[in-house]
C-alpha cells in the first residue's frame, strides 16, 4: 500500500514559512522603523512679560505679519523660532527685532540682509539680535523658510517711552487709591534721607538711561559721563536732568539722595521722550559693561521681548541692580522692564503715603516711593514740579547708590528695603511692600 506523502509535505512546507516569518521578524526588530516620526519639542518661548495681569487680549493679525507657515518652515521642530505679529500697536512700524540662536548666525544674516530688502538698523552681539526695518515681510519669510533653525524669535520692536500722565478722572486701574497731594520738595523726609548726605554713594556708578543730562545747577559738582546712542542732533528732553538731579543732586535747590555718586548718562530717547526696545536693551549691556552698579530706567514699554529680558539678565548676572518705573498708565500691570522678576520696580505715592492716582499696580511691585509735586531740575538750569514713577524711580536709585556706598551687597539691595519699608495700608499690588525707608 502507497503512503500518502502529502500531509507530510505540506506540514513541512509549513515549518520552514513560520522560520522564515520568525527570522525575518527578529531581522525587522534589530534594524528598528525605516521611518522614524521626531519628537516635537515645544518653541521657545519668553517667560511671563508681567507680573501681573499676563493675559493678552485677542488681537486680528496685522498688516505686516509673517505668514503661520514660515513658522513651520523647518523639517527640524526643534529648532523652529517663535514668531510674533508685527506692526501692532505701541511697536515701531515696518521693524521688526530678529533674535538668533549664536553670534555666528547673527553675522550671516546681517551679510545677507540687503540682498533680501531688509535694511538693519542695529545689532547687539551679546544679545544676538538685529533690529530690522522692511517694506514687506516677503524678504523675511524668505529667510526663514531658508534658514529657520538660525532664529530663536522674530517679534516687533515695541515703543519704549518717558512715561506721561493720564487724566485723573476714571482710572482703568479700580483699585488705584488716587492720591493727589503733591510734596512740593524731593520727599527726602518722607524716606528718612534728610541728613547730610555729602557722602552719600561715594564710589558708585549709576547710569541713568533716559533722555540725557544736560548741564545744571544742581549737578555742577557732580561726575558725569555722557553716551549719545540716538545721535539725531536734536534737543535734549528733560526728563533725564530731572531724574539725575533727583539721584545726585547737590545744592540747596535740589538735593539729590546719593550726590556723591557719579553718573553715566546714557541717551536713549529723542526730543518728545520716544526710544525703543532694541536701543534700551543695548543700552543695559552697555552700561553694565562700562561698570554701572545701579541702572536707573525711568522709562518702559507695554510689551515683552527676549532681547529686553535677556538685557536684564545679562546686568542682573554681573550683579547690578536695575531700577524701573512701574509706569504712569494707570493699569493693573506692570510696564517693561520693570515687570521681569528681579528687577526693583517702583510705583508712586503722594504726600499722604496714597497710591498716586497715575501709579500702575501689579503683582511683584517691590514697592513705593515719593512721586507726587517732586522738585527738580530741568534743562536750561530750570527747577520743575513734576510727578511720575519716575521720580519715585530716581529718588529709589540714589538711595541704592547709598546702601552700596556702604557696603552692602547687590544680591542684599531688594530683601533689605522691602523689609525695612514702611508699611502702607493698601494691597501689596498697590504699594509693594510699603514705602521705601533709608536703612542707617
Amino acid at each position: 500500500m502507497r503512503t500518502n506523502r502529502l500531509p507530510i509535505i505540506v506540514f513541512t512546507a509549513a515549518l520552514a514559512l513560520m522560520a522564515m516569518s520568525v527570522g525575518w521578524l527578529a531581522l525587522e526588530m534589530n534594524r528598528g522603523p525605516v521611518v522614524e516620526e521626531l519628537p516635537r519639542a515645544k518653541a521657545p518661548s519668553t517667560s511671563k512679560a508681567r507680573k501681573g495681569n499676563d493675559a493678552k487680549p485677542g488681537v486680528a493679525e496685522p498688516q505686516g505679519a509673517l505668514s503661520a507657515a514660515a513658522a513651520k518652515s523647518s523639517t527640524d521642530a526643534a529648532a523652529a523660532p517663535k514668531i510674533e505679529p508685527l506692526n501692532g500697536p505701541d511697536t515701531m512700524p515696518d521693524e521688526a527685532l530678529l533674535t538668533f540662536r549664536t553670534p555666528e548666525a547673527l553675522a550671516a544674516f546681517r551679510d545677507r540682509a540687503a540682498a533680501l530688502g531688509l535694511e538693519v538698523l542695529g545689532y547687539d552681539t551679546k544679545l544676538r539680535t538685529a533690529r530690522v526695518r522692511f517694506k514687506d515681510a516677503a524678504g523675511l519669510e524668505k529667510d526663514l523658510a531658508e534658514h529657520a533653525s538660525d532664529y530663536a524669535h522674530v517679534g516687533p520692536n515695541y515703543v519704549v517711552r518717558v512715561p506721561g500722565l493720564p487724566a485723573a478722572e476714571a482710572p482703568t486701574d479700580t483699585a488705584n487709591a488716587g492720591g493727589r497731594v503733591p510734596f512740593r520738595s524731593q520727599g527726602l523726609d518722607a524716606i528718612g534721607a534728610a541728613a547730610n548726605r555729602a557722602g552719600w554713594g561715594q564710589g558708585v556708578t549709576v547710569a541713568v538711561i533716559d533722555s540725557g543730562i544736560s548741564s545744571h545747577s544742581s549737578l555742577q559738582n557732580t561726575q558725569v559721563t555722557h553716551i549719545d546712542m540716538v545721535n539725531d542732533g536734536g534737543a535734549m528732553n528733560g526728563h533725564g536732568t530731572a531724574m539725575a538731579s533727583l539721584i545726585a543732586g547737590n545744592d540747596a535747590n535740589v538735593g539729590g539722595v546719593s550726590p556723591a555718586a557719579r553718573l553715566l548718562d546714557i541717551r536713549v530717547t529723542d526730543a518728545n521722550g520716544d526710544s525703543n526696545t532694541a536701543l534700551l536693551s543695548s543700552a543695559i549691556v552697555k552700561a553694565t559693561d562700562l561698570g554701572a552698579r545701579v541702572i536707573n530706567v525711568s522709562l518702559g514699554s507695554s510689551g515683552n521681548t527676549p532681547m529686553l529680558e535677556e538685557a536684564v539678565r545679562y546686568a542682573q548676572k554681573h550683579n547690578v541692580v536695575i531700577v524701573a518705573a512701574a509706569g504712569n498708565e494707570q493699569q493693573s500691570a506692570l510696564s517693561m522692564p520693570a515687570g521681569y522678576s528681579g528687577v526693583l520696580s517702583v510705583g508712586a505715592v503722594d504726600a499722604n503715603g496714597t497710591q498716586a492716582y497715575f501709579s500702575n499696580s501689579g503683582n511683584g511691585l517691590t514697592l513705593v516711593a515719593p512721586g507726587v509735586g517732586i522738585v527738580s531740575g530741568y534743562t536750561d538750569s530750570k527747577l520743575v514740579m513734576g510727578s511720575g514713577t519716575s521720580q519715585a524711580t530716581a529718588i529709589t536709585s540714589g538711595v541704592v547708590a547709598y546702601l552700596l556706598g556702604r557696603g552692602y551687597y547687590s544680591a542684599n539691595i531688594i530683601p533689605l528695603l522691602t523689609r525695612t519699608a514702611r508699611t502702607l495700608n493698601a494691597p501689596a499690588t498697590a504699594v509693594g511692600a510699603g514705602l521705601i525707608q533709608v536703612a542707617q
